[in-house]
């Protein structure tokens, strides 16, 4: 059975069938489809996949974080909802940036579109569910919270606002990479 993935690049591949020495046949798949490059050069390449964990990292743990917050707020749909979906785009952020490559070569269409195209997707999905639940926290703050427990309130937003920055830091170091098709 195929998954979604490998559905959508199988055009890239052409089953090849060879025959070994001793009479058996043996499919296996040739790529055929275009090749790509990065504009960057190899400490580039390696640079860029450390800042890339080194991101993912602080906005997990800024994330997480915010949930061991006992504030009210997180009672609220409006702000539990974009926090508990914020780590569906997170999880595959995290997946994609390891598989980002580690050396400079020649990438197939499979490599750039798991790696850096599902990057760029799934940050910015979680920038949008980070950025709804600073907005319904501050929401609450302003209409619904009562006086003294404010303190968490602005402690659960001490750790959102630094995590929904640090994916625009994130999103903007991606658009410092250029991807182009090889001449060949």
């Amino acid at each position: 059975m195929k998954t979604m993935s490998t559905k959508r690049y199988e055009d890239d591949y052409e089953t090849v069938i060879k025959t070994d020495e001793k009479g058996n046949e043996k499919k296996t798949a040739v790529y055929r489809g275009a090749y790509f490059e990065l504009g960057l050069e190899e400490e580039g390449i390696r640079s860029f996949r450390r800042n890339c964990f080194l991101l993912l990292a602080a906005v997990a743990v800024l994330h997480i974080s915010s949930g061991f917050v006992n504030n009210p707020g997180m009672y609220q749909f409006y702000i539990s909802l974009p926090y508990v979906g914020a780590f569906f785009p997170m999880l595959f952020m995290a997946i994609s940036v390891m598989r980002l490559p580690k050396e400079k070569r020649k990438y197939r269409r499979d490599e750039i579109g798991l790696s850096f195209d599902r990057m760029k997707a799934a940050s910015i999905m979680l920038l949008i569910f980070l950025s709804i639940g600073v907005v319904g926290e501050i929401i609450f703050l302003l209409f619904f919270s009562v006086g003294n427990v404010n303190v968490l309130e602005y402690l659960y937003l001490s750790f959102q606002v630094p995590a929904a920055a640090a994916v625009y830091l994130f999103i903007s170091l991606q658009r410092q990479i250029y991807i182009q098709t090889c001449v060949e």
